[in-house]
Order: structure tokens, then sequence, then C-alpha cells
């Protein structure tokens, strides 16, 4: 039984004894395939056959001010607005995905024409993809620990590697000022409309005026007091021709110094609006025509010395430790294999021995002379002991025989799924295995190319949003996917695009809708990125279709921001409107009752009126001058200030009240009417999307090597269960 209880070399293959004598044992090749790895490593590490690269570092700090107005020309400037203040994680992320455009990506292409630097055929069919490819691999961006941005170029040249990263830190600032251009230019255009118009509105105020003085108005309030003063004074004298004179003037003043006050009152408050406009204009304009840098270099590239690619040492030692577990793992699985044949050959050996054995028995068997011998040698009783004891011995073999099936098949239970059983099941079965594999690559090929799996192509747009403000705690970028994912514009989209026969489903369909939804979210997709900013990604199987998708998504935005804002203004301007038509109603009433108590009762200026007519009363009852004092004047006059003075007091307090209110409303309404009017757009592209030259689905290689495993796997599972079932069988069998 010692025998059978005695471990295998293959049970113990793995303990540390086993493995240095295992080394020990396979020293030489392990020694000749590692040294020759070491070699074949410096050498191909060379230059030679890896070109060298050099690399070249810029460190910036973003500004945290984008507007050159409110940094220079703002009465009030916050810190965050100072032009020495460093940027904050905001202003780094937006640096990250500007640097990241293809805006700075496509003037560095064309100014070091990289499709020749790459040795890339400007002719081939994926020339793009390919260029984008190279492109990204040796220009990288990343933020760095102290809250600046780092830009690593690495390339075969080191003088072109340091003129890359100086030129893309440079282009940094041209790329964000020309799409704050974009909008400040528009900005400009709308405040110069306003300040130009305000401006031509107050010159014809200017004129109306001049035209009133042309009348003999100059100044109300001076002059009807002044006229009042002399009417006194001429009635007190009894200057009739005078009085008459005086009261022609009181005429003109009653009729145009209503509109003359109105007029000035206005035209004071316009200027104050013109004032504010042409601040804000020439705030525009400088935002528009002047640029100030978007960043501090910490340190510029320089040209490099020497090499940063590749890491010799790094790649000789890789090579190295790998090609020693790899002759390892092979040497393993050889001496496996022989192992499998030695004891194959053995089990040869011992089956033919004991197939000779069995033979010579039989024969022995047959034999009568044999036969006759055996029962002359034998001796009855011990016979007789043996017949007594078989059954015992015999039943004792039996059992004996049931523990050792019983030990092996537990053995081969326990070790089934082990490496070397594992090998021995793939060596048994490796015809059918790599057929099985051979058509599964085949077929895998065959479905995966473009008459099975029509191939997409994917365009990408990256924006900033601008002009739109957050409704809750929400930022301005979940704003902004909150109405790419509106469903108005989806449909909008579905429409325009008719995807339903692009996608091939039928309107008549029963889940029609809910199919084309789940077809758009598959296909379109509006997510933030890590930098704030929204990326759009269509798939689509025409390039240039996915392409004019995302504009069109980005044109769709645009226009329901604009229609919301429009909508929202335009009731306020209706509101301004009525309101204003309500106050002028309500200037209109007042002044034809107080032009009815100029014209009727002479009242135009109710305190320099009173003062003078209270002179002129004292005088006839002091009996001063009393010839000279046109007593009945004086006396109509004061019996109309007493009547209706009152009266007066409370229309002109209120004329000049309601004028007030209508110029804070016209304030309003211009502001109102300003935004209701604009034609801003609310984004900012900082990547715009361009057609795909390459198919972004299927990956054939994915799809092949998948299917390669898989099938692998199910058919060796399958195997497994094959084999489970006959040793079972034999199991039973030897029960």
């Amino acid at each position: 039984m010692s025998h059978m209880t005695q471990k295998t070399p293959s049970d113990k293959a793995f303990n540390s004894i086993s493995l240095i004598a295992f080394l020990y044992k396979w020293r030489r090749p392990i020694q000749i395939l590692s040294g020759a790895a070491f070699l074949l490593s410096i050498i191909f590490s060379g230059p030679a056959f890896i070109t060298p690269k050099f690399r070249s570092t810029v460190v910036l700090f973003p500004t945290s001010s984008n507007s050159v107005s409110k940094a220079l020309l703002s009465e009030r400037v916050d810190a965050k607005q100072d032009i020495l203040q460093f940027g904050e994680d905001e202003q780094v992320e937006q640096m990250l995905q500007i640097l990241s455009s293809n805006r700075i990506r496509d003037r560095i292409v064309e100014k070091y024409d990289l499709f020749t630097h790459y040795n890339i055929d400007s002719t081939e069919r994926f020339r793009y993809t390919r260029l984008y490819k190279e492109y990204e691999s040796n220009i990288k961006f990343r933020r760095t620990e102290y809250m600046g941005v780092l830009i690593q170029v690495m390339d075969k040249d080191a003088n072109t590697a340091a003129l890359i990263a100086n030129d893309i830190a440079e282009l940094l600032d041209s790329t964000k000022s020309e799409m704050q251009h974009t909008r400040a230019r528009r900005a400009l255009q709308i405040v110069e409309v306003e300040y130009f118009q305000l401006r031509d509105e107050i010159q014809a105020m200017e004129d109306s005026l001049t035209k009133l003085r042309h009348f003999g108005v100059h100044d109300y309030e001076t002059q009807a007091e002044m006229i009042n003063q002399q009417l006194a004074i001429e009635i007190a004298d009894g200057n009739q021709k005078g009085v008459n004179a005086l009261e022609a003037k009181l005429e003109i003043l009653a009729k145009y110094g209503g509109p003359y006050v109105s007029l000035r009152d206005q035209l004071e408050h316009e200027k104050k609006q013109l004032s504010l406009i042409k601040s804000k204009y020439e705030e525009a304009k400088v935002d528009a025509e002047e640029v100030l840098p978007q960043k501090f270099v910490v340190s510029k590239a320089y040209k490099a010395e020497r090499k940063s690619y590749p890491v010799r040492w790094l790649i000789v030692l890789l090579a190295t430790i790998g090609t020693f577990f790899v002759t390892v793992l092979s040497i393993l699985i050889l001496d496996n294999i022989d192992q499998l044949r030695g004891e194959k050959k053995k089990k040869e050996q011992k089956e033919k021995k004991e197939k000779k054995v069995s033979k010579s028995k039989e024969k022995k068997d047959a034999s009568p002379l044999s036969v006759n011998k055996t029962e002359v040698v034998v001796n009855p009783e011990p016979k007789q002991k043996a017949s007594t004891t078989k059954p015992e011995a015999q039943d004792k073999n039996e059992k004996q025989k049931t523990r050792l099936v019983l030990s092996k098949s537990k053995n081969q239970m326990e070790n089934y799924f082990s490496n070397l059983h594992l090998l021995k099941l793939i060596l048994k079965w490796k015809f059918h295995l790599l057929i099985i594999l051979l058509v599964a690559l085949v077929a895998s090929a065959f479905i995966s190319g473009p008459k099975f799996i029509k191939p997409r192509y994917k365009s990408v747009a990256v924006v900033y949003p601008s002009n739109i403000a957050p409704y809750s705690d929400e930022s301005e970028t979940e704003q902004m996917l909150q109405w790419f994912n509106s469903q108005d514009i989806k449909d909008s989209i579905i429409d325009y695009f008719d995807l339903d026969k692009n996608w091939g489903i039928d309107k008549n369909y029963k889940y029609y809708y809910s199919t084309m939804m789940y077809e758009y979210g598959k296909n379109i997709k509006v997510s933030k990125t890590m930098y704030e900013s929204v990326m759009i990604e269509v798939t689509d199987y025409d390039p240039q279709r996915a392409c004019d998708i995302a504009n069109k998504l980005i044109e769709l935005y645009n226009r329901k921001i604009r229609r919301i804002h429009r909508a929202k203004y335009g009731e306020v301007v209706d509101a301004y409107d009525n309101m204003l038509t309500w106050k002028m109603s309500k200037i209109d009433s007042v002044e034809m009752a107080l032009s009815r108590l100029r014209k009727q009762y002479g009242i135009i200026d109710y305190n320099n009126q009173t003062l003078e007519v209270t002179r002129g009363f004292l005088r006839t009852v002091d009996g001063t001058g009393n010839l000279n004092i046109n007593t009945r004047e004086v006396n109509r006059l004061k019996d109309n200030i007493e009547m209706y003075g009152g009266q007066f007091i409370i229309l002109n307090t209120r004329l000049y009240d309601l004028i007030d209110e209508y110029n804070l409303l016209a304030k309003e309404y211009d502001i109102a009417k300003k935004e209701n009017e604009k034609e801003f757009t609310y984004t900012n592209m900082v990547s715009p999307p361009y057609p795909a030259d390459k198919k972004s689905s299927p990956i054939r290689w994915l799809i092949v090597m998948v299917s390669l495993i898989a099938t692998f796997l199910v058919s060796l599972f399958v195997i497994s269960l094959v084999e489970n079932r006959k040793l079972r069988e034999e199991l039973k069998k030897s029960l």
C-alpha cells in the first residue's frame, strides 16, 4: 500500500526544492535563451531599430480673468477679475480642454507638416486616423499637482519637440481669444446698434428742444417766474400793453411748456442712459479688439540634450526577465508532455506484458501434463484448507480492488482541471479543437465583415456653455446637458435626417417611438467631460451625416435657447410696453388738465404767481400807487389761484412723478427689448465635428479574438463533460 500513497513527481512539481532542481536541470537552455534575449534586446533597442525621441515640456498657469474690459476698465474689480490673479480649478480644466481641441492640433499639423514628419502618406485612406493617433501619443497635456498645466511633446528631433511645445503654449492665447472674440464681436454689434440708436434719439430730442426754443421756451421754470414777476409789475403800473405782451408770452409757455419739460427731463434720462451704454460700448470694443495673455508661463520648452525614449536598460531588463519566465514555462510544458508520453509508453508496455502473461497462463492451463502434475503434487488436506479459506481471500481482494478503483477515481476527479490533466485533455482532442477554432475564426471574420455588420463612423464635438444662467443649483454644463437631451431637439433631429429610414424602423410599428428613442440613445450621446465641457458623440453609417447631425444638434440648441429667452423677454417687453402706454395716457390726461388751468385761469407757475399776486394785492390795500395797479386783474388772478391753485399743485406734482416713473419704465423697457432682440449664440466651440475617415465599429480583431476565446472555452467545457461521462461509465464497470 505504500506505493499508493507515494507522491508522483507531477504532484510536487511546484515546491521550492523541485523548482530549484528543475532550474538546475535545465540551466543550459535557460542561460542560452536569456543571454540571447539580453544581447538581442540591446541590439534591437538601439537607434538602428527604434528611433530615439526627445522630450520637451512647458508649464503654464491659467489666468483668472477672461475679460479685458472688466480687468482694466471696470470700477469694481474683485479678486477673480484681477489680471495678476492665477486661475483655479475651472480655469485649469478649460485650459486643458482648449489645449486638446482640434483648433490647436490642426494648426500644429499644418505648420510642421506632420504628415511628412510622421511618414504618413497623405493619400492613404485612414491618414487622419493615423495622424491623430500619432499626435496624441507624442503630445500630451495634464494637470500638475500645483494646479498648473504641463504640455509634454515627444519627437525624433529635439529642436522640433521644443518648438512644438512652445507653439502650442502660444496658440493657447490666440485660440482662446478667437473663441472669446467671436462672442465679443457679436456683443459689440448689439451694443453698437443700441448706442447709435440712442444717440440718434437724443439728437432728435435736441432738435425738438431747439424748435421749442425758437418759440421762445428756453427755461420753463425760470421764464415762468420772471414773466410772472414782470406781469405783476406791469399790472401794478397799469401798463396794459405790457400786460398783453406778457400774457402772450405766458400763452406760449402754456402751450409749449409741457412738451418742453417732458422733452428736457426725458433728454436728461436718455443722456444718463447713453453714458451707461457708451461705457458698455467702450468695454465691448476693448473686448472685441484687444487681447490679454490667457496664461502665465512658468517654464518654456528647451531643446533636450539627451533622448527620453527608448529607455534601453528597462527594455533589456524586461526582455531578459520575460524571456526567462517564458523559457521556464515552455520547458515546464514540454517536460509535462514528455512525462505524458513516458507514462503512455509504460502503460503500453505494461499492457503488452500482461497480455503475454495471460497468454502463457492460458497455454499452461490447457496442457494435460500440467493438470496431472498438479493433481499428483498437491496434498488433499492443504487443498481442502485452501478451499475453505478461498471465499475470505476472494472477498478481501474484491474490497482492495474497490478501494483502489475509488482512490483512483477520486484522484482523477480532484485533478480533473489541473494543468497536467488539462494539457492531456487538449492534446487528446487537439485535432478537434483546431478544426473548431479554425471554423470559429473563419466564421467570426466573415460575419464581422461589412456584408453582415454595416460599418459605423463617429463624429465628436466638444463645446462649453455660454450666455446662460443656471435655474437652480445645477451648473451651466448640467443645464446644457438637459437642453441637449430635451425631447423636441431629439424629435427635430429624427425628422430632419429621416433617422427612422436610416435605422430601418417602420412608422407603423407598434413600438415605433420607444425603438426610436432606444436607437437615438445608442447612436447619439451627449455627456459631460472631466473638464466641465460637453461632448457630443454621433455614430452613423455615413461619416458626413454623423458630422451634420452633431452640427445640427448645436444649431438646434442655440435656436432653442434663443427662442426660450425671447419668449421670456418678449413677455417682459409686452408688459413694459403696456405699462408705458398706460403711463403715457396718465401723463397726457394730467397734461391736459394743467393746460386747461393755464389757458382758462392763467395759472402758469403757482409759487411765483402767488408771490407776485400777494405783492400786488398788498400794494392795493396799503394804498401805495393805487392808481397804477390793475386791481381787477390782480383780484381775478388772486381768485383763480385761491380756487384752482391746490388743484394745480396736485396736478403738477403728479405730472413730475409720472414722468419719473415713465423714465424708469423706459429704461427697463430698453434693457428687456435689447435682450429680446439680441442674436447671441450659447455655445463656445472647443472642437467642431468632422467626418471620420475610419470606421469606429465593428472592431473586427476584437470580435474575432473574443469569438476564438469563447469557442475554445466552450469546446473545452463540452470535452470535459464528455470525458467526465466516460470516467463515470468506467467506474460503474469497475464496480
